[in-house]
């Protein structure tokens, strides 16, 4: 994903999410292997993210993570913002792999579940004070993802679902109880790789405007770009 030979070298720690309401916990399972929480390796960037690696015996899985800056859909006050780019590089032929996001830590008071909107797969929770979404790419963006053949292989596009029964398919987006959401993907031939962006934010309550969820229906183009712009 980056060049490591200019990074300064972190502790191992894992990625974890510290919102108003919970923390955000990541898992990555690779075939039927779950990677553990510990990467491998962390380098820092200089803007403050930070590159988890996990090495495999079929893969090599990079975490680019940080806090980023992103103007609001409507031009308002900017909001807490978290942004995470999965790229899945196969060292050998990988059955498939899931890539979830689960709220843990939840306070009693709050509540919530699924929240998708147009390509987007989301997940919000709230309480009387704040409201926090996870996102990323809904199956259908995933299809289209995968037929333009840049963010994941080609092969992908007549394998992941793009009609409404998206639940009878192996592929495509889960919602477990209670805030867990996670990405069923498929296999991976030798040296291909997939890539996938998952956001977090939170936000004051406000049913007028859920600037959290908003936030989270972001490109990973554009994540890509704050995540390692240059500090100021």
């Amino acid at each position: 994903m980056l060049p490591t030979d200019h990074l300064a070298q972190a502790d191992r720690h894992p990625a974890v999410i510290d919102t108003p309401l919970g923390t955000v916990d990541f898992s990555v399972t690779l075939g039927s292997d779950a990677l553990p929480a510990e990467p491998n390796a962390v380098w820092r960037l200089a803007n403050g993210s930070c590159l988890h690696r996990w090495r495999h015996r079929t893969a090599t899985v990079d975490l680019l993570i940080g806090s980023i800056d992103v103007q609001p859909w409507d031009g308002g006050v900017r909001v807490p913002m978290w942004a995470g780019i999965w790229q899945v590089q196969a060292r050998d032929g990988l059955s498939g792999l899931v890539v979830s996001a689960e709220l843990t830590n939840v306070p009693a008071d709050a509540y919530g579940g699924p929240d998708p909107g147009e390509c987007l797969a989301a997940v919000s929770v709230e309480n009387e004070h704040f409201m926090v979404s996870i996102g990323g790419p809904d199956s259908e963006l995933l299809a289209m993802h995968a037929a333009d053949g840049r963010l994941m292989p080609a092969s992908w596009a007549h394998l992941l679902p793009t009609g409404e029964d998206k639940t009878t398919t192996e592929y495509g987006v889960r919602y477990t109880d209670p805030i867990r959401i996670a990405w069923h993907l498929p296999g991976l031939a030798t040296a291909e790789v997939a890539r996938l962006c998952l956001a977090t934010a939170w936000c004051p309550r406000d049913d007028d405007r859920p600037a959290a969820w908003f936030a989270v229906d972001i490109p990973l183009d554009t994540a890509y770009h704050h995540l390692t712009a240059d500090p100021t």
